[in-house]
């Protein structure tokens, strides 16, 4: 039976609050737990913001603000969890940046799974939220297999705004948005790669 994108996003909440009790006990295996939880954060993420916001963006305009401060959580999030891996786990600075990590995350589920999945729910039909869930699930094992971001990953990105193209630099978001005025088919299912791309097609 297939997943609905919704159920696949919650269950990947609960699976994240696991591996932070996990890490908080089991500090003997920290380091394999936290490289766990860091291929799955970020994996989550990624499908996140280049297939299920892109979606509430266009099915529920009055979802913006929230979409926009979850994109940017989780960038704040992970710029913790970037601190938290350059940390040794027996450095006494580790509990306190797990513990912000935590709330920041904790903070982001709760906004997420109390405003922007029940919109995204009412706002479109159960096969539509099966195919997103299949993308979703594909988005996240690519993530996983590109491996974790790393400092030379973040200069590349910075590299990568550089003057050039008129698309070059923008985010995901803004990305969007080109698309949907220049009316590009199958904008809510492209990468921020892939929008890109259509968008330099087109002359945006």
């Amino acid at each position: 039976m297939t997943m609905d994108v919704i159920s696949m996003i919650t269950a990947d909440h609960r699976d994240v609050e696991r591996l932070f009790d996990r890490i908080r006990k089991d500090t003997e295996d920290r380091p394999a737990l936290l490289a766990e939880l860091a291929a799955k954060f970020v994996a989550h993420s990624r499908g996140e913001e280049d297939l299920v916001y892109p979606e509430i963006l266009e099915t529920v305009p009055s979802e913006r603000n929230q979409v926009r401060e979850g994109t940017d959580e989780h960038h704040e999030a992970e710029r913790m969890l970037l601190n938290l891996l350059d940390v040794d786990p027996d450095d006494e600075r580790f509990d306190p940046l797990l513990e912000e990590f935590v709330q920041a995350v904790t903070h982001h589920v709760q906004e997420e799974e109390s405003e922007i999945l029940p919109a995204l729910k009412q706002a479109i039909s159960r096969r539509r939220l099966e195919e997103l869930g299949r993308a979703f699930s594909e988005r996240k094992a690519r993530e996983i297999q590109h491996g974790l971001p790393t400092a030379n990953s973040k200069a590349s990105r910075k590299r990568s705004k550089t003057p050039g193209s008129r698309s070059e630099g923008l985010s995901k978001e803004e990305l969007y948005h080109r698309a949907q005025q220049a009316k590009i088919p199958g904008r809510s299912s492209m990468t921020k790669q892939e929008l890109t791309k259509a968008l330099e097609h087109r002359g945006s």
